[in-house]
Parts: structure tokens; sequence; C-alpha cells
């Protein structure tokens, strides 16, 4: 008898050390909106090509393109969900009316031997406006599409009635791929055609002519010159957004570097005050991993690295997704290799380089799935899951151990999923073993829960200071 328990303790002992794992963080749980999902909306796609992926515009409705931005809403359980300006391009998009969803995820959270995902529901849509009348062709070239008679100059397509009568805002208008709700319940938005800073109430209205960046523009900015031409690349303005505790700022960065810069691993931070709605000055230089092993450069000459989306953990500390554009399973001739959550804090400085230190906190591609949510992933291990898909940029907390992560599928063009196969709009949970306001870029004694000390920068006070691990 004494032998038959010591063998079952055994078997007990074992199963648990097996489905233990030293991994920070694990796969928590899985949830997606079908790629085929319409909402309710004007015809869009009209001005976009195809097949692609076995899907031929145009759409009667909007589809959702995945979301760029994702913060939770005052509902407990629902998400504010940010698509980006639709179809990629400017001169694509007139008929995708930009704006939020509201959606619950019912995560799939224990394996079932699937590759399932779980629900989404969709709640509602608030379209942006600008009822006040607050745009024009200084802030978008040709002016907002909800003043044009037809979308483009060169197309006979009418504008829907719905974007002139309501004034609402397309992705011609606006590239929006990052969200930040204050108290008071308005947003400030990032976007990449200026690129600008957009402050918005809870109903999506308007509230104040677009912030121009100081010195930043994208090549759609129409105060562009011949002898002050855009010193940003297209489509990488301000990706990553997003307050500090209090609201009293916002921390904001590009996609990629500046033309200037001749190391394009470095991106600058800046810092927004929300009250003054001006820069204050203040930045920090993030520096991306190199991709000189892919681009075959050296120095960091180029990189095809760049940020997807930016979170606040608490006090000075944030995340950062750092993604390239490869999508599909490990098994294709060009992987993805660069899809990373990358822990920093604007107190830790490296002192020889000036960069904010930054430290690893999970491989996208590599995720602990000790309760096999994944299901049977193509050359992936059954604890294993990744998330091989090419716009990753959706990043936030929701409680005190979980982040969420969410896709810009780029829809119809995004099947890292499953080639051929527009991907749909996933959305996955990762819980850390760590209360995540614990993470810290340098580990007391290597452990986030140590009782040593290290070295960070006193905000306040204006020098360095040792901070006491708690």
């Amino acid at each position: 008898m004494r032998r038959a328990l010591l063998s079952a303790f055994l078997i007990v002992g074992l199963a648990v050390a097996a489905s233990a794992t030293s991994d920070l963080v694990v796969l928590s749980g899985w949830a997606e909106i079908p790629s085929a999902y319409r909402h309710p909306g004007p015809v869009s796609g009209q001005f976009t090509t195809g097949p692609v992926n076995g899907v031929t515009p145009p759409y009667q409705g909007q589809p959702i393109p995945g979301f760029s931005g994702m913060i939770p809403s005052k509902r407990r359980g629902r998400f504010i969900a940010l698509p980006d300006n639709g179809f990629g391009a400017q001169g694509n998009s007139a008929d995708f009316v930009i704006g939020f969803y509201e959606v619950t995820p019912s995560f799939k959270t224990k394996g079932d031997g699937t590759t399932q995902r779980g629900p989404v529901k969709v709640h509602g849509f608030t379209p942006f406006s600008d009822p006040l009348g607050l745009l024009d062709s200084t802030y978008i070239t040709d002016g907002p599409v909800y003043g044009r008679r037809t979308y483009y100059a060169a197309s006979s397509i009418l504008v829907d009635p719905r974007i002139t009568t309501g004034r609402l805002l397309t992705g011609a208008d606006f590239d929006v791929e990052s969200i930040a709700r204050m108290d008071d319940g308005t947003f400030w938005v990032g976007e990449e055609f200026g690129p600008y800073l957009l402050h918005f109430d809870a109903e999506g209205r308007l509230l104040s002519r677009p912030v121009r960046h100081p010195y930043l523009r994208a090549p759609q900015n129409p105060q562009n010159t011949v002898s002050a031409p855009s010193n940003l690349p297209s489509s990488r303005g301000f990706e990553a957004m997003t307050r500090n505790g209090s609201g009293s700022k916002l921390y904001v960065t590009t996609e990629a570097s500046i033309t200037s810069e001749p190391d394009k691993r470095k991106l600058v931070v800046f810092e927004f005050d929300t009250a003054q709605e001006r820069y204050t000055g203040r930045t920090w230089t993030y520096a991306k991993d190199s991709s000189d092993f892919i681009t075959g450069d050296v120095n960091n000459a180029s990189n095809v690295f760049v940020t997807g989306d930016m979170t606040h953990l608490g006090g000075t500390r944030y995340m950062m997704i750092e993604r390239d554009d490869f999508q599909g399973p490990p098994t294709i001739a060009n992987p993805p290799r660069q899809k990373k959550l990358y822990l920093f804090d604007l107190g830790v400085i490296d002192h020889a380089t000036g960069l904010l230190k930054k430290r690893l906190i999970v491989d996208l591609l590599d995720i602990a799935d000790p309760k096999d949510i994944g299901g049977p992933l193509v050359a992936i291990p059954a604890d294993r899951f990744n998330f091989p898909l090419q716009s990753v940029e959706s990043l936030t907390p929701i409680d005190e151990h979980t982040l969420l992560v969410g896709l810009d599928n780029n829809y119809p063009g995004g099947n890292g999923r499953v080639p051929g196969t527009p991907d749909g709009t996933e959305i996955i949970t990762l819980r850390s073993q760590v209360p995540l306001r614990q993470l810290r870029v340098e580990p007391c004694d290597g452990d986030d829960r140590g009782k040593g000390e290290h070295e960070r920068f006193d905000d306040q006070r204006g020098h360095w200071a040792h901070e006491r691990c708690r």
C-alpha cells in the first residue's frame, strides 16, 4: 500500500514538474475576430486592388483591418480597440471610416487539442468626426474627405452621404495608430500622416486642431516643401504612444528613425504635456535591436525592425513592441524573426551610450503554453505558442499580472497564421509570474523580487540615485 502511494506521489510530482515553466510569462488566453467580419457603414475598399489571399474588394460595409491600439474600457472585460486607416495608404482609404470599436474577447484559456480561438463580441463603433470644422488643407492635402464631392479628384465615385453629413473622418484624412484615454473620458490619438496628435471627446468628436510636431514631418504632410522636405519614411509615424499614470504626460515615438539618423536602431521618445497640449522638449533615445544579420548592413545603416506599440506599467516603467514585417510559420524561406516585448524605464539610461536600457520580457515567437491553449501549430512544440503575424501593434496591461497583445491584420494582406488565408484579428493574453509593477529593467540580484539595489535616474531631483527593490 505504501509503495503504491509513493508511486502515486512520484507520478503527481513528475506531472507538476513537467507543467512548470521557468518562463517569466506564459500564454493565458487566445481569441479572434474572424477576417470576414463586416461592420455596417459605407461601401469600402473601392480604391484597392484584388484579389488578395482569395478576397476581392470592394466590401459591403467596413471590415476590421485589425487593431493598432487596444486599451481597457470603463466597462469591465471590454476594450477600446483602434483600427488604423484601413487599407494602408492615403490614396486608397478614403472610403474607410476611422474610429474605435468596443469589444469583449471571450478568451480560450485551456487546450482542447485544436487551434480554435475564443470568440470576440463587437458591441459597437464610434467614428471620429470633425463637427467644429477644425480641419483644412494645411493639415490634410486637398482637405478632409467629408468636404469633397468625390473621394479623390481623379475618381468619379461620390463620397458617401453618411461621411459628408456626419463630417466623419476617413483613412485618407489620418492614419491613426495609437490611443490613450484620459481621466476625463477624452482620447489622445497618435497618427502617421502628420504625424499629429489628435484630441477627441468620448463620442469621437475632434476637440482641437491637430497638434503638429516641432520638426517631424511625414511624406503626406501638406507643409512639406522642396527646401524643407519630409524627414520620416512613409507610414513610420506615431505607432507607439501611451500616457503616464496621472495622465499629465504622453510618451510617443516613431515607428522608425528619421531619415537623417545614421544609426537606424535609434528612436526618440518625446514627452507631451496633455494640459498645455504641447511637447515639453524632454526626450530620450530608445534603440531597437540590430537587424544587420538580416540586411547584411554594418553599423545599423538600415533597420527592418519597427515599433508596434508602447504601454505604461507603473512609475517610469514602460513596455515596447519591436517587430518586423515578416510573417508565417518558422518553416518558410523568410520566417519572422522579431516579435518581442521589451521593458524600459525612463529613469534607467546607459551612461556610456546615452540610450535607455531595456530588458526582453518575452519573445512572441516562442511563448510558454503549459496549458496547450494554442493546440497543434506548425513546427511548434505542444508546450509552446507563437504569434508569427506581421503587424503586432496592440499592447496593454489588463490586471496586475496580465498583458494583452493584439494584431493589426492588414486585411486582407496579413496571412501569417495560414499562408494564403487572411488573418483574423487575433488577441492573446500573457500572464506574468511577477506582478507587472515589480518588473525591473535591471532586476536586483537577477530577481524582480530581490532585496538589493540598482541605479536609476531620480526624475524629480534630477540626479542618479539608488533604488531599493521591493
